[in-house]
């Protein structure tokens, strides 16, 4: 059901050279390095298109972004459902921290339209958020920046092969 594209089109290699892109990542991880690329894809659909930079061009790092570029329109609420399917699947959460969960992540999320640009950023402590040029969130929340990175990073992923080319291990 899930596939990964590793050959990369002339579309994909513009995801970090974007102007909103690329200032942002400028400002929190100024000598950023490429880590890895990926496409995401459903059923035959690409989905969206995935880059993960550091300092260090390694992953992990104490300082990394990943950056999505979507190819399709999703609704907020279906983002925010999915996102907290993937987390479900790494932990339990009472009644009580989904609701928190669901607030946080409406307030985070917004209507994707094709072509839109979303930056998660952790920096050592801390996450940024970016979608298009807006901040959406920034938190210390670190279990949190561990399961929502994990749900692209992690060994155990939905689909290793999309996280062994992120991570730049598909050699």
């Amino acid at each position: 059901m899930f596939n990964t594209n590793i050959a990369l089109s002339e579309t994909q290699n513009q995801v970090i050279k974007n102007k909103i892109s690329e200032t942002i990542l400028e400002k929190f991880i100024p000598n950023f390095k490429l880590v890895g690329r990926a496409t995401y894809k459903f059923l035959l659909l690409d989905i969206y298109y995935a880059t993960l930079i550091s300092e260090t061009g390694h992953y992990p790092s104490d300082k990394f972004a990943l950056i999505l570029k979507y190819n399709r329109d999703f609704t907020k609420k279906s983002v925010v459902e999915e996102t907290i399917k993937q987390l479900e699947i790494q932990k339990q959460y009472s009644n009580k921290e989904l609701i928190e969960l669901k607030e946080l992540l409406n307030e985070t999320f917004r209507p994707i339209k094709k072509n839109d640009f979303f930056i998660a950023m952790k920096l050592e402590e801390k996450g940024i958020f970016y979608f298009k040029d807006e901040k959406v969130l920034e938190t210390k929340n670190i279990d949190f920046l561990n399961l929502f990175f994990n749900i692209w990073l992690r060994e155990d992923s939905e689909d290793p092969n999309f996280t062994k080319s992120l991570i730049g291990k598909d050699n």
